[in-house]
């Protein structure tokens, strides 16, 4: 039987030193340990011989054994945290989140109603500029110029008597409204509250006019059998604009239109809604003159107006 030799037993711990180094340097994570066979010498045969060896294993596995296990403790935790999250559901524009419906809240425009209701909202086309038999001045709108702009107002219930106006406000809204009944014989409802947009949309939405306030009523014929129609009258104050040389004083605008009454007074069910003519109506202005006569304050004609249904504008106008 041939031993080994002093040198290679000499060797074998320096090469197991130089295959340490050469792991550490490669940052080598063997998958499974090996076993490199030491020559040992047995003090009671007092000879060489393989005898034991020496069992290496990655320095680096059980940091990586205790990163794995932190790293699904974590995401167990992640998925706890989203499962106990309320589930959330969108149903005809309402979000429910934990069975409680929260109403989706809308953002208004400057030129939207604050009330969301269509229930006698009405979308008014204003078409300024000179109109044949104005009085207003003779330099004013003679370039033909026109400023096209709408407002969104509301005719409010009459019946509410909170919306009556009482007492005469500082605009004289009352009074001027009064001043546009053209017959004597003719009899004035009461002066209810005109609901409006805050702002007049101007040139298509890049600029705008505030409103202040508003108000209405109904002027009927002394002998309802004689005509059928009355005439819607409402008033709306305005900080006024200009277009060149034609100008929308500041202070109350006045509109008329032809009403037919209400629709749908024998249902129950249904709010009755105002039936309004479809036909152009006049805007005009109060100003000092003399076209009467004698200097007073005189009716003139600003632009005319159309009225149509918010509901069918909105879908029309597509804002």
């Amino acid at each position: 039987m041939q031993y080994p030799s002093r040198a290679s037993t000499t060797m074998a711990p320096l090469l197991l030193t130089i295959i340490s180094a050469i792991l550490l340097q490669w940052n080598v994570t063997p998958t499974v340990a090996f076993q490199v066979p030491i020559p040992i010498t047995c003090q009671k045969q007092q000879r060489h011989h393989r005898c034991g060896s020496i069992v290496l294993r990655d320095s680096n596995n059980g940091g990586d054994n205790a990163a794995a296990a932190e790293a699904k403790q974590l995401l167990a935790k992640a998925k706890a945290i989203r499962d106990s999250l309320p589930a959330t559901t969108e149903e005809s524009g309402t979000k429910t989140i934990s069975s409680i419906p929260v109403p989706e809240r809308k953002i208004l425009s400057d030129f939207a109603l604050q009330s969301q209701s269509l229930d006698n909202s009405y979308r008014l086309y204003l078409d300024i500029g000179r109109e044949p038999g104005t009085w207003m001045d003779p330099r004013w709108g003679a370039s033909g110029r026109r400023i096209e702009c709408t407002i969104d107002v509301s005719f409010v219930k009459q019946m509410e008597d909170g919306d009556i106006i009482s007492p005469e406000p500082e605009n004289g809204i009352i009074s001027g409204l009064k001043k546009t009944v053209t017959s004597k014989s003719s009899s004035l409802s009461q002066v209810y509250k005109l609901q409006s947009a805050p702002y007049i949309r101007l040139r298509r939405g890049f600029d705008k006019m505030a409103i202040s306030d508003g108000g209405y009523c109904t002027e009927s014929p002394a002998n309802p059998s004689i005509s059928a129609s009355s005439t819607l009258r409402f008033c709306l104050s305005v900080d006024g604009t200009t277009d060149g040389d034609v100008t929308i004083p500041g202070g109350n605008l006045y509109f008329a239109l032809p009403y037919f009454g209400l629709l749908g007074t024998d249902s129950n069910d249904s709010t009755p809604q105002m039936n309004l003519s479809t036909k152009e109506g006049t805007v005009t202005v109060k100003q000092v003159g003399w076209h009467t006569g004698w200097r007073r304050e005189e009716s003139r004609i600003l632009g005319v107006f159309r009225a149509v249904p918010l509901e069918k504008a909105q879908a029309r106008d597509k804002f």
